[in-house]
């Protein structure tokens, strides 16, 4: 599955809560079946506790799910609505018109992101036209999917 299905299920972000209701509770069911077949194999016992196999498994299913539901927090971005338009301000570090993408160092995003430096991509090359490095910008993006799309860049003055 990797990161490009990590990649998409954060397209079904306005889903998230459903998600991790679902895969907190596909978790308990499987540590209440994994302590059930211990229980009644007899070894269910604090002393003589061995990690088996599937014990292994479902520890690390348990630690990626975790760090899928806390990803966002990590990163300090969290999940935008979808469709949502956001305003940013910063200055243009790298401009990529071939990639359609341009690199953004902005100020803090209320209520989306820190302030960071980022590569965004663009709706058009056509929105690049004009803007070079170095440039102090206003800009508007959205959230699509997984990834923040720029719609609009002003250069001010």
């Amino acid at each position: 599955m990797g990161i490009a299905g990590i990649g998409a299920l954060a397209s079904l972000a306005i889903y998230r809560n459903y998600f991790i209701a679902l895969a907190l509770l596909a978790l308990a069911y499987s540590f209440v079946v994994a302590l059930r077949k211990k229980y009644r194999a007899g070894t269910l016992s604090l002393r003589n506790y061995r990690f088996g196999r599937d014990d292994i498994i479902l520890l690390g299913t348990t630690l990626l799910v975790a760090w899928a539901i806390l990803f966002p927090n990590i990163r300090g971005v969290t999940v935008g609505q979808a469709g949502a338009s956001y305003d940013g301000r910063g200055s243009v570090e790298k401009v990529d018109s071939n990639g359609k993408k341009v690199t953004l160092k902005h100020q803090e995003i209320k209520g989306l992101m820190p302030a960071m430096t980022m590569e965004f991509p663009v709706k058009s090359p056509e929105i690049l036209q004009g803007v070079r490095g170095g440039d102090k910008v206003h800009f508007v993006f959205s959230s699509q999917g997984a990834d923040f799309v720029v719609e609009k860049i002003v250069k001010e003055e």
